[in-house]
C-alpha cells in the first residue's frame, strides 16, 4: 500500500492515490478462478474447474512427498496450503504475492503463510519435481520458524540461496540430474568451480545448479543426513563455519576436494571429446558469460534461422539471422515493438516456419493466455491468434500444406496435441490422456506427427505410481489417431524430434547421460550425430534445441558452452559418428551424475527410485470443501522501540506493522501503529499514528479504502531583546524564544484502479482529508547569563483545514529498469484531481519520459508540467508548488541557496533566486545521457559488486502564477525577472546493499553568483 502522507501546508505534488504507484506495471486478473479446497491428510490444495482431472494426483505426489522428507528432515507438520494453477499463464495472475512474475518462475513459497503456489507444467513428472522441490521448502521455513519460536534464532532469511534453493533441487531431483551434471562438467572443462565467496556473491554461479552439486558432493561423502545437519548448523552460525561444524571439515578444504572430485568424474569423459561439435554460427563475445541464444528454428528453404535471445539484453526477444553467416538480420518480436502482448514464451518453446519459409509461428503471453503469434519475415506484419479452448500452448510446429498448426497446449491441465487450422480457426484434438504430449514434428508427408512423450518411457513407468523414466519419441497417424512409440533409449531422455527430407528423424537423447543429438532413419537404424563435452541443451530438461531445414536437411542446435548458450550448425545428412544401439546404459550412467564417484549410500536416490513408497491408492479420493476466504496473518513487522533526548525534551517510541490476507491474496489488510513522543510537546496522544487499509483483488478491477492519522513534529528557535518586569523593574532581557509544533493529518481515502494491460491502467481516487495545527510557545529571558523568566503558551489545536479530493489519472509504463534508472521504454502519467471543502482548486498534470537503449548507454528526457487552478489555487494556505528539489532541477535546493544571493530593488527585499523558483504551475524538462560504469558483462563496462552509473544532465524548467508570468528566455541577470531556470553538470549513482545513492555537481546558470553545486540523494534516477 502506497500511504498518502501529505506535510501540512503542502497538500499534494502529484497524486492522492491509495495503493497506485507513480509509475509501475500491472499485475492483471484477466480471468476470474472460482477455487476450490481438496483436503489431503496433510494439505489443503486450493483449485478450480481447470484442475479437476489431475488435482488427485497431486494431492497424491504432495502426500508421497511429506512422506519422504519428514523422514530425511526427521520434522513433521500439520497442515499447509496449496495455490494450485492450471498452466503458467494463469499463475502468471495470481493475487498471492504482489511481485510480477514471469516464466522462469515454476513456483514459490511464502514464508510467512508457509504457503505454497505453483501451476502444472502439463507434465506429470516435471508436476512431481516442482512439488517436491517447493516442499522442501516448507520444512525448511516450518523448521525455521519452530527454532525461532524457542530462545535460538534460526537465520533462514539471511542463508544464500545455493544453500536454500540447492537443497530443494537436490532433495527433489537427487545426484542423477544430467542437467546440472552439465553445468558443473562445463565448469571443470573450463576451470572455473565456484569458491565459497563465488558461491554466495557472483550472479554468474546459478544458486539451483551449483547449490544442488555442492550438497549432492556433501550428501555422497557423508551421507545425506550431513546436508540436514549442514543446513542446522548454517542457520544456527554462519554457511562457513557451518562447514566445521557439521562436517568436521573446513571450508576452504572442502571446496578443495570438491572441486577436484569433479575433475575425477568428468575429466576422462570429456578428454576425446571435440570442444567444437559443429559450425559456430551464433555465439557471445569473448569473456562474456551468461548469454542465451537458444530455440532455433531453421527455415525449411535454408536461408534463415529465427532463435530467442538475450542480445539485446533485459529481455527475450525473438531474432532472424542469415543461416550460411550467423549475421543477425533483424529483430523479429520484442515487447518493445509488439506492445500488445506481454512477453514472448521462451524456456521451453521455439518458433516455426511456414513451409514456404515466410512466415513464423511463436508462442506469446498475452491477457492472461497463450497466444499464437505469426509474423511475415518480408513484411513484418504481425498477427496474434488466440487459439479456441487452449489456455497454455508451449510448442508449435508447421504442416507441409501451409494452412495447419499442430500445438502442443493445455485445455485441463495436462500437455496434449491440437491441430489448428490457421485459415477457419477450428480446432482439433489429437491427444486425450494424462500423458504428457510435447514437441511435435511434422512428417515431410504431413500424414504423421512425431512428438515427446512420457507414455512407455521404461519398465517401472506407469500412471498409477506417478512415476515416468525419461521420455520417448512417439508417431501418431493423423487420419487414424494411432500412436506407436519409436524403439529408441529406455530410461532416457528422448526429445525435439525433427524431420529431414528424406524421412529420417533427428532427435536428442542422454543414453550416456550427455545430450546429444541422434538420427533414426527411415529402415529403424539409430546413429549416432555429435558427442559434445557439456550438451546439446535449451534453458530446461525438455527445451527444444534442434531444428532441421525441411527442404535442404541443415541442422541448427544450441550448445551449452562456457556458461552460455550458443548456436552451432552442421550439414545436411552429417556423417554418423557411431551406430547407436538403444540398450546402452541409462541416463543414471557417469556422465549424468553429480560428484563424488564413489559415494555412500544415498537417502535421497533410494526414495526417488521406490514411486510406491508413500504413495496413496490411484482410488484414493480426498475430501472437497468451498472457499472461504479466512483472513492469516501474512506479515508481522518487527517491533521497534527507541529512547531520544533533544531539545525537544526526552522521546520514547515505538511501532508495529502487521499485514493480513486470505489463502489467495483476494482481501488484503494492512495496520500500522506508532507510538510514544516528546515529553516537550503537546501529550503523548497528540502523537499517536496509525493507519488501516483494506485491499480487494478479488477481479481485475482492484479496490482499496485507506484511513490515516498522522502527526508532524517541528520546532524552530528565534532569539531577540525584549523589555520585562523584574521587581518591578522594566529592564531589557535577551529573549531565546522555541515554537514547537504538532500538526495533524487525518485521512479516509479510496481508490479504484482498473489495467488495461500489464502497461496502461486508469486510476479513480477519492477521499476526505483534515489537517490541523496545535502550537507551543516557550520564551526564556536572560539578563547576562541569568535565566531570569520562562514561560510557555500553549494553544489549541486552532488552525484547520478540511478537503474533499478526487483524481482520475491515466497511467503507461513499458519501461526497462537497469540497476539504477529506467534504460529502455516509456512512462507516463496525465491525472486531473480536484479539491472542495475550506479552499476549492483543481490541478492538472502531465508527466512524460521516454528512454532510448544504445547498448550500454541510455539517453532519457523528460518533461513534467503540473498546475493548480480555481478560486484558491494561489490562497496564502498552501505552499506553492516548487521546482528546486534535486529530483527535478539540480542545482537550486534551498538548503543551498544563501541570503548573498538575494538582492534589494528599489524599496522591497527580494530574493529572485528563490522567487522564480515557486509558483501555483510549473513545467519541467530534463536530458541527461547514463552510462553503466560497473554492472555485469553485459551491461557495464566493468564487471564488479557495487553497481555503478554515471550521467550527464541538463535541467531546465520554471515557475509561474496567474500575476507572475514565466518570461521564456534564457538570462543570467541578477534581476527580478521570472525566467526559466537551466543547469548542467554530471554526477554519479551507485547501489549499495540495496539502497541508491546519487552524488552531483551541476552549474546553476540563474545563480549568477554560485559556482558549481555538489549535492547528495538517496534517490534512483528518473
Amino acid at each position: 500500500m502506497r500511504r498518502l502522507a501529505v506535510a501540512f501546508l503542502f497538500l499534494v505534488f502529484a497524486s492522492t492515490s491509495l495503493n497506485a504507484q507513480y509509475f509501475g506495471r500491472n499485475k492483471v486478473q484477466w480471468e476470474h478462478f472460482d477455487f476450490k479446497v481438496l483436503k489431503t491428510e496433510h494439505f489443503d490444495i486450493y483449485y478450480y474447474d481447470r484442475e479437476a482431472d489431475v488435482v488427485n494426483d497431486v494431492g497424491r505426489q504432495a502426500e508421497r512427498w511429506y512422506t519422504r522428507l519428514s523422514r530425511t528432515f526427521n520434522h513433521t507438520f500439520t497442515r499447509k496450503p496449496i495455490v494450485l494453477y492450471a498452466n503458467s499463464a494463469d499463475f502468471q495472475q495470481t493475487t498471492t504475492t504482489p511481485e510480477m512474475i514471469g516464466e522462469g518462475t515454476g513456483g514459490f513459497t511464502d514464508p510467512f503463510m508457509n504457503r505454497v503456489v505453483l501451476p502444472l507444467t502439463g507434465d506429470y513428472a516435471e508436476n512431481d519435481h516442482v512439488i517436491g522441490h517447493e516442499m522442501v521448502h516448507v520444512f525448511q521455513f516450518d523448521i525455521a520458524a519452530g527454532i525461532t519460536s524457542s530462545r535460538r534464532r534460526f537465520n533462514l532469511e539471511m542463508m544464500p540461496l545455493w544453500i536454500v534453493e540447492g537443497m530443494a533441487e537436490y532433495f527433489s531431483k537427487g545426484r542423477v540430474d544430467p542437467l546440472t551434471a552439465m553445468w558443473i562438467r562445463d565448469a571443470e572443462v573450463h576451470n572455473r568451480l565456484p569458491t565459497l565467496r563465488q558461491l554466495e556473491r557472483d550472479p554468474y554461479y546459478f544458486p539451483y545448479r551449483y547449490g544442488q552439486a555442492l550438497l549432492a558432493y556433501i550428501g555422497g561423502r557423508f551421507g545425506d543426513d550431513a546436508v540436514v545437519r549442514y543446513f542446522l548448523a548454517a542457520g544456527l552460525t554462519s554457511p562457513e563455519a557451518a562447514f566445521d561444524r557439521a562436517l568436521g571439515v573446513p571450508s576452504k578444504q572442502l571446496f578443495a576436494d570438491w572441486q577436484e572430485s569433479a575433475h575425477e568424474m568428468y575429466g576422462p569423459i570429456v578428454a576425446d571429446r571435440p570442444s567444437q561439435p559443429g559450425t559456430p554460427l551464433i555465439g557471445s563475445k569473448q569473456g562474456v558469460r551468461g548469454n542465451l541464444n537458444v530455440g532455433p528454428a531453421y527455415s525449411p528453404d535454408g536461408k534463415y534461422i529465427a532463435f530467442l535471445s538475450t542480445r539485446a539484453i533485459f529481455d527475450i526477444d525473438l531474432f532472424l539471422a542469415d543461416a550460411q553467416t550467423g549475421q543477425v538480420i533483424r529483430k523479429l518480436a520484442s515487447t518493445d515493438r509488439n506492445g500488445h502482448y506481454e512477453a514472448l514464451r521462451f524456456i521451453d518453446s521455439a518458433g516455426s516456419w511456414s513451409a514456404d519459409s515466410k512466415r513464423l509461428a511463436f508462442v506469446t503471453f498475452e491477457k492472461g493466455d497463450n497466444y499464437l503469434g505469426i509474423v511475415d519475415v518480408d513484411s513484418r506484419n504481425f498477427k496474434s491468434v488466440r487459439v479456441p479452448g487452449i489456455d497454455a500452448i508451449t510448442n508449435v510446429a508447421w504442416s507441409p500444406d501451409n494452412r495447419t498448426i499442430v500445438l502442443a497446449g493445455q485445455a485441463t491441465g495436462v500437455s496434449d496435441l491440437f491441430l489448428f487450422d490457421t485459415e477457419s480457426q477450428e480446432v482439433h484434438r489429437l491427444t486425450n490422456d494424462k500423458f504428457a504430449d510435447m514437441q511435435p514434428a511434422f512428417s515431410p508427408d504431413g500424414k504423421t506427427i512425431a512428438f515427446v512423450s512420457d507414455r512407455g518411457s521404461g519398465p517401472e513407468a506407469n500412471l498409477e505410481n506417478l512415476y515416468f523414466e525419461g521420455t520417448r519419441i512417439s508417431t501418431i497417424d493423423i487420419a487414424s489417431g494411432a500412436i506407436k512409440n519409436l524403439p529408441l533409449f529406455a530410461n532416457a531422455k528422448n526429445i525435439n524430434p525433427a524431420y529431414g527430407p528424406d524421412g529420417s528423424i533427428y532427435f536428442i537423447a542422454n543414453p550416456e547421460g550427455m545430450a546429444d543429438i541422434y538420427r533414426y532413419s527411415p529402415d529403424g537404424r539409430v546413429s549416432r550425430i555429435t558427442r559434445v563435452q557439456t550438451g546439446v541443451s535449451g534453458i530446461t530438461e525438455l527445451a527444444p534445441a534442434l531444428s532441421v531445414a525441411t527442404r535442404t536437411g541443415d541442422i541448427a542446435f544450441s550448445l551449452y558452452e562456457n556458461d552460455n548458450y550458443n548456436i552451432y550448425k552442421l550439414p545436411a545428412n552429417p556423417p554418423s559418428l557411431a551406430v547407436a544401439t538403444t540398450n546402452t546404459a541409462p541416463s543414471s550412467a557417469r556422465a549424468g551424475q553429480l560428484p563424488p564417484l564413489r559415494g555412500t549410500g544415498s537417502t535421497i536416490t533410494a526414495y526417488l527410485q521406490k514411486p510406491e513408497e508413500g504413495l496413496l491408492p490411484a482410488s484414493t479420493t480426498f475430501t472437497e470443501a468451498s472457499y472461504r476466504p479466512n483472513m492469516h496473518i501474512a506479515y508481522l513487522g518487527p517491533p521497534t522501540i527507541g529512547v531520544g533526548v533533544s531539545s525537544f525534551g526526552t522521546g520514547v517510541g515505538g511501532s508495529i506493522s502487521a499485514y493480513y490476507s486470505d489463502i489467495l491474496g483476494y482481501h488484503n489488510i494492512g495496520v500500522t501503529f506508532q507510538g510514544g513522543g516528546s515529553s516537550g510537546v503537546g501529550t503523548i496522544g497528540d502523537q499517536l499514528a496509525g493507519e488501516v487499509f483494506y485491499l480487494n483483488q478479488r477481479h481485475r478491477l482492484n479496490w482499496g479504502v485507506d484511513t490515516t492519522h498522522l502527526p508532524y513534529v517541528s520546532a524552530f528557535t528565534t532569539s531577540g531583546q525584549a523589555a520585562i518586569t523584574i521587581n518591578g523593574q522594566r529592564v531589557i532581557a535577551d529573549a531565546i524564544q522555541q515554537t514547537r509544533q504538532i500538526q495533524r493529518f487525518d485521512d479516509v481515502s479510496g481508490v479504484v484502479q482498473y489495467p488495461f494491460s500489464q502497461t496502461r491502467r486508469i486510476e479513480f481516487t477519492g477521499g476526505f482529508q483534515h489537517q490541523s495545527l496545535k502550537e507551543e510557545t516557550e520564551t526564556a529571558y536572560f539578563v547576562g547569563n541569568t535565566l531570569v523568566a520562562d514561560e510557555t503558551v500553549r494553544s489549541p489545536f486552532d488552525f484547520s483545514l478540511s478537503l474533499g479530493h478526487a483524481a482520475t489519472a491515466f497511467v503507461g509504463d513499458s519501461s526497462v529498469f537497469g540497476f539504477l534508472s529506467p534504460v529502455r521504454g516509456t512512462r507516463y502519467r496525465y491525472e486531473l484531481s480536484a479539491f472542495s471543502g475550506d479552499l476549492k482548486f483543481e490541478t492538472a498534470l502531465a508527466d512524460y519520459r521516454k528512454y532510448f537503449f544504445f547498448n550500454p548507454v541510455t539517453v532519457a528526457v523528460r518533461g513534467i508540467y503540473y498546475g493548480r487552478f480555481g478560486t484558491d489555487a494561489e490562497s496564502g494556505r498552501i505552499s506553492p508548488l516548487y521546482i528546486g528539489q534535486d529530483s527535478l532541477i539540480h542545482g537550486y535546493d534551498i538548503n543551498s541557496i544563501g541570503p548573498e544571493e538575494c538582492v534589494r530593488t528599489g524599496t522591497s527585499s527580494s530574493c529572485p533566486v528563490f522567487d522564480r523558483l515557486i509558483g501555483s504551475k510549473i513545467g519541467v524538462a530534463n536530458f541527461e545521457v547514463r552510462v553503466p560504469v560497473v554492472g555485469t558483462k553485459q551491461f557495464g563496462l566493468i564487471s564488479g559488486f557495487v553497481p555503478t552509473e554515471l550521467f550527464g544532465f541538463v535541467d531546465a524548467g520554471g515557475a509561474w502564477s496567474s500575476n507572475q508570468h514565466l518570461d521564456v528566455r534564457f538570462s543570467r541577470n541578477n534581476s527580478t525577472d521570472r525566467v526559466p531556470v537551466v543547469s548542467a553538470g554530471a554526477g554519479v549513482r551507485l547501489l549499495l546493499a540495496y539502497i541508491p545513492l546519487e552524488f552531483y555537481a551541476a552549474k546553476p546558470f540563474q545563480r549568477p553568483t554560485q559556482g558549481w553545486v555538489t549535492g547528495f540523494n538517496i534517490i534512483a534516477g528518473w
